[in-house]
């Protein structure tokens, strides 16, 4: 992903819900951190905090 970690971190917050940004750059970072690492879609990181979170 060439634009880099904090453009993942923007992508996966604008899939969200606006209550959702500090989780996004707080508790989840790592966890982005090791999807972004993987490959995975920032559509793909956001939908899966979604479902987790109880956001569908």
């Amino acid at each position: 992903m060439p634009e880099g970690f904090s453009h993942y971190l923007k992508q996966v917050a604008a899939h969200l819900p606006d209550e959702a940004a500090q989780l996004v750059q707080g508790d989840l970072n790592l966890t982005l951190l090791d999807w972004y690492t993987d490959g995975i879609p920032a559509e793909e990181a956001a939908e899966r905090i979604r479902r987790s979170a109880g956001w569908t």
